[in-house]
């Protein structure tokens, strides 16, 4: 795989100011803001008692709010370029179309990137506010957040290439949300299951990436003590091998695609 340089830099920029004249970064804004006033509602009340539940919601809401913005930053990207045709000029140039994806996959990493960053600081911000210390396992859960908007960016911008616009983002935020909720399904009914089924459902257990892996904020909420680096690693690793196989796939597809 070529390594990443200008040109798929300049077509990541280019997404990351789209975005904002489209107005999403004022969005995030809104929503860090709301968060803030919740937790700051809880303050109010001074009960020691509220703090693993304010930490909850806190990163509850980031986790859902993370994923969603990634998957509609991602999702938009190659369906708005081909509808508006404003991809043509840009490979009427020399830039390929293994450029142009990465490109397009470079700037909803920078934008997702830039709205975990926001309201990791307002979370941070409202801890600090009710007296608690940010845990080495806090950072960590900053650290495997972002590198798993690596993985849903390059999954859904690769499904955004064999299924409709609609079609992909409820996939895609299936595959996000519900990694956790397939993972203990597949666990408790594998043993009732015919042996087909089991064989079918085990391929898709270890096929589907785990995104449930890279939420850690429970161990955040309790207190856990940081993860060895070894874990940090494999997981960094866990992600890269899916993205450039997200990236592979979907390059595949979009260099068959007439245009």
């Amino acid at each position: 795989m070529a390594a990443v340089g200008s040109t798929e830099l300049a077509i990541g920029r280019a997404v990351l100011l789209e975005a904002i004249r489209r107005k999403d970064i004022y969005v995030i804004l809104i929503l860090s803001s709301i968060i803030i006033a919740v937790t700051g509602v809880f303050n109010a009340f001074d009960v020691p008692e509220l703090r693993k539940f304010m930490i909850d919601v806190s990163l509850s809401s980031i986790n859902v709010f993370i994923v969603i913005i990634a998957v509609l930053v991602s999702a938009r990207q190659l369906p708005y370029e081909l509808e508006h045709r404003t991809l043509y000029p840009m490979l009427a140039k020399p830039v390929g179309r293994f450029q142009f994806l990465v490109g397009k996959f470079l700037g909803a990493v920078e934008l997702s990137s830039a709205t975990l960053a926001m309201f990791l600081t307002v979370a941070a911000i409202v801890f600090i506010g009710f007296g608690i210390p940010l845990s080495g396992m806090f950072f960590q859960y900053m650290y495997l957040k972002w590198i798993s908007l690596f993985l849903i960016c390059s999954m859904t911008l690769c499904l955004s290439l064999v299924l409709t616009h609609a079609a992909n983002v409820t996939i895609s935020l299936l595959l996000c949300m519900g990694a956790s909720m397939f993972t203990r399904t597949a666990t408790i009914v594998h043993d009732s299951l015919n042996p087909w089924q089991q064989k079918l459902i085990t391929a898709a257990y270890w096929i589907f990436p785990h995104l449930d892996l890279f939420d850690v904020s429970k161990r955040v909420i309790h207190g856990w003590p940081p993860a060895p680096a070894w874990a940090l690693a494999a997981m960094t690793l866990y992600a890269l091998s899916y993205t450039v196989i997200f990236l592979v796939l979907g390059h595949l597809r979009f260099r068959r695609l007439p245009l």
